[in-house]
């Protein structure tokens, strides 16, 4: 039997820092270390114990398994409004590890929400590909299922896939209205490289649907930067970013009065070999704390000033010295993505 107690310390994260990161309140969390420490265990909703369960960065399958030690049923779709309600309350403290993909789609979410809530926030990300979040949630748990080559996961698992990348849309949506800006930086060779990753299974019967999906993706970032041209941009860059990462920046007041964008957060990515991708979603350890676990880390979130500012100048740089100035111009910029996408996606008839 593991209690929520066991998991706390196996996190190496204080009472504090998990009230900070789930929102719930530090008071509640002492009384439930209280009564477990007692060796009794008291009755927890069903939405908190998911809420702490995210902030400690557990997987699908341990947060499943967690439920069902105090006795409530396991995972299910009727959750998914507790997975993004949790996802949007969290707050990034310290630096936080991330064991899986899913956990960067939460964590994402608790970005972007402060991106669409907050007059005058900015993102910045620094990908491999397009953003995620304008995939269709059909091609996100399409290449989610490729992943995991035919082993088995929880059915709720393909359905909170699916609503992270609908409602990180809809958080982005929001945020453009509002008047924010949406800045990615891609390599223009992982660029390309990601347009012909249906070459993977030419010849296959999957080969036609993949193409599909990578075609509606870029068409949709395309859709983006037409329909707002001065907040939606996207940059190629000469020299590939030896991570990925994400940056929220969050207006300020400086000590003169005026308001000016600071970084707040960071999510920083290494980058995985083809073998390595990442494929640990839902566990697969018949243990707790396989999310914990040693060679599962694949990035981290963090408002550590140093390590925030630090990206901050790098990206700096990288705007700097790595941005093709040849499609400065949005409208270059997306003749370029159309050519591009015409060569490396032919029809399934060519």
């Amino acid at each position: 039997m593991t209690t929520l107690l066991q998991l706390m310390e196996k996190s190496g994260l204080n009472r504090n820092q998990v009230s900070k990161i789930s929102g719930i309140s530090n008071t509640y969390l002492s009384k439930i270390e209280r009564f477990e420490e007692g060796g009794e265990k008291i009755d927890i909703r069903r939405n908190t114990l998911i809420n702490i369960a995210i902030s400690l960065n557990l997987s699908l399958e341990e947060i499943n398994k967690l439920l069902k030690e105090y006795h409530h049923n396991g995972v299910s779709t009727s959750d998914t409004p507790y997975f993004l309600a949790a996802s949007e309350n969290q707050t990034v403290t310290g630096i936080l590890p991330l064991f899986s993909s899913l956990a960067l789609e939460w964590f994402l979410i608790g970005m972007e929400k402060k991106l669409s809530s907050t007059e005058g926030a900015s993102l910045v990300y620094a990908l491999d590909q397009p953003s995620h979040a304008l995939k269709s949630s059909e091609h996100a748990s399409f290449v989610n299922k490729l992943d995991f080559r035919g082993e088995k996961t929880l059915p709720v698992h393909k359905d909170l896939v699916e609503s992270a990348c609908n409602h990180r849309r809809k958080l982005i949506n929001e945020a453009l209205e509002r008047g924010n800006s949406i800045s990615t930086y891609v390599c223009s060779n992982c660029l390309e490289r990601y347009m012909r990753g249906w070459e993977r299974h030419k010849g296959t019967d999957i080969e036609g649907r993949y193409k599909i999906f990578l075609r509606e993706h870029m068409q949709t970032l395309i859709k983006y930067m037409e329909t707002y041209p001065d907040l939606y941009r996207f940059r190629l860059v000469k020299k590939c970013p030896r991570m990925r990462y994400e940056l929220l920046y969050m207006p300020s007041r400086t000590g003169q009065g005026k308001i000016e964008n600071k970084i707040s957060k960071v999510i920083f990515l290494g980058r995985e070999s083809e073998c390595n991708k990442d494929r640990r979603i839902i566990g697969g350890s018949n243990g707790f704390g396989f999310g914990q676990g040693f060679g599962d880390l694949i990035g981290f979130a963090t408002d550590l000033h140093n390590i925030t500012d630090f990206f901050h100048k790098q990206h700096l740089g990288l705007k700097k010295n790595f941005v093709d100035d040849r499609f400065g111009d949005q409208k270059k910029m997306v003749e370029y993505l159309k050519k591009s996408m015409s060569k490396n996606i032919p029809e399934n008839n060519e």
